[in-house]
Formats: C-alpha cells, structure tokens, sequence
C-alpha cells in the first residue's frame, strides 16, 4: 500500500504595501455531521481550501498586481527618471558602473578587505570592456551628455589598462621572453 503524504508545501504571501491583516480567530471544528458531502473531497486533498484575498477598493493599483511607481517616476513605458541612484531603482549609469568594476577586478585593479589584490582574469576583463563597447554602440545618441562622458572615459581607460597587461612581461621574464 502507498504511504500517505501529509506534505502541506509552502504558501508564497507577498505582503510588499499592504497593510498587515487583522489577526485571525483560530479555525473552528465543524461538527461531524455538516462537512459530510464534503468531507471525503477534504480527505483526498489532504489540506484546507486557501482562503480568498483581502478585497481592496476598486480602482487602487494593487488590484491590478502593482505597486504604484516610486515618486519621481513617470507612468507609462519609457518614462524617465532623474536624480541620485537609490535602493531599488537603478539608472544607466548604475549598469556602466557595474560592468566597469568586473573589468577592474578582472585586470586586479581592485582590494579586498584584506588589502589584497583581485587576481588577474584577463578573458573576464576583456568580456566587461566589449559588453561596455556594445552598450555605448547601442545607446549612441540616446545618452545624457554625464552618461555619454562616463561611459566613453571608462571604456577608454578600461581598454588602456587592458592593453597594459597584454604587453606587460610576464614575472620573470624580460621583454623578449627569455630568463632573467
């Protein structure tokens, strides 16, 4: 005979802008003979039916699943937001950021916290400067004149340092290749 699971899974609440619920009285015990047609339906599923949602008021925006944008953004796609970078809304300028610091510690321009440096990982380094290369491709002409700047400064310095290690000779050896 198969073995019955008691396995209840887990229940996912998203609880993001809502306001906690009022706490529950304790399930009730129905008495044995009320849930007798549906009783045997609740024996076969092993678990309670969920219960339905709070109701919100209609026309609030977390009816329609979302949050209302955060101040300072535009509705609709396309909008565009402005001034300093913070928790949960990241600007172009955040992604440029992202990929020029996995170039440096590809090339061990960056310390750890034990002072340290990251190890050289040329092939990595050489992925971030030509993702940053097709991005400013990509982005020509759509980019403030600060994103531009950054971008193109960046990917120049990148590339600089990036060569630098190519035609640097290797520990131990000169420039020719032979023992010292």
């Amino acid at each position: 005979m198969p073995e019955e699971k008691n396995d209840k899974g887990f229940k996912v609440i998203d609880r993001r802008g809502v306001e906690p619920p009022p706490p529950s009285p304790p399930p009730m015990e129905k008495p044995p003979g009320s849930a007798a047609s549906e009783g045997k339906a609740q024996e076969n599923m092993g678990a309670s039916p969920p219960s339905p949602p709070p109701v919100e008021p209609a026309g609030s925006a977390a009816t329609e699943g979302n949050l209302p944008p955060p101040a300072g953004v535009q509705n609709g796609k396309g909008g565009v937001r402005e001034g300093a970078s913070a928790l949960g809304v990241p600007r172009f300028l955040d992604l440029v950021q992202t990929l020029q610091m996995g170039a440096m510690a590809g090339l061990g321009m960056l310390q750890g916290h034990d002072g340290k440096r990251s190890p050289v990982d040329l092939p990595a380094a050489k992925d971030a400067i030509d993702l940053l290369g097709i991005l400013q491709e990509k982005t020509k002409g759509n980019l403030t004149k600060e994103e531009e700047e950054v971008l193109r400064e960046g990917l120049y310095h990148l590339r600089m340092g990036y060569m630098a290690m190519i035609n640097a000779p290797h520990a131990g050896r000169n420039k020719g290749g032979d023992q010292r």
